[in-house]
């Protein structure tokens, strides 16, 4: 019977005041546009879970598609011979990084004075650069010394998006092939 009294009292604008609160079902005094019964005052359009205001179509996560990284590609290369040694054994290289470029200087044996270095291969796998550098003889009829001498050389492989991860630089002569130096830049 408290009730017919309260409803009498209350009104028509009371009533709907009151069923306004009784839908939040929290009693929390929000709005009609209060969707959510948490009193914040979202509008029906603001379907995320963060309360910011976005439309029904922002689902509140961003999925970023990852950028790959470009990989490193031998772009060109370049081969010098140097000057002759002499006849104290080296047969030796070293390995260096100049900017966007690997630098591989060396000496290579040759059994007379007429063989000089050259450029055997250059090869890039996407891991590893393989150098090889061999001995090439004179032209036929060409004087030579007969003595055992080592000539430096230089080899510089220009890269663009990295460097290589590993450097093999190999010297292959008439009577073997060996490797002369292994590095990562």
């Amino acid at each position: 019977m408290k009730r017919r009294q309260l409803l009498g009292a209350l009104g028509t604008t009371g009533l709907i005041t009151l069923t306004g609160c009784l839908a939040d079902g929290d009693g929390g005094g929000g709005t009609p546009s209060d969707t959510d019964g948490d009193g914040g005052g979202r509008t029906p359009s603001d379907t995320d879970s963060d309360g910011g205001g976005g439309t029904p179509s922002d689902t509140g996560t961003a999925t970023e598609t990852p950028t790959p990284m470009p990989t490193p590609s031998l772009t060109g290369s370049e081969f010098t011979v140097g000057s002759q040694l002499g006849s104290r054994p080296r047969d030796s290289t070293t390995v260096s990084v100049d900017g966007s470029d690997i630098v591989v200087e060396g000496n290579i044996k040759g059994y007379n004075g007429c063989e000089t270095p050259e450029l055997d291969s250059i090869n890039y796998d996407g891991d590893t650069l393989t150098i090889a550098v061999g001995v090439k003889s004179a032209d036929e009829g060409t004087l030579c010394t007969q003595a055992i001498i080592y000539t430096d050389y230089t080899v510089t492989a220009e890269f663009e998006n990295g460097l290589p991860d590993t450097v093999v630089v190999t010297h292959n002569r008439s009577d073997r092939t060996m490797t002369v130096t292994t590095t990562s830049p």
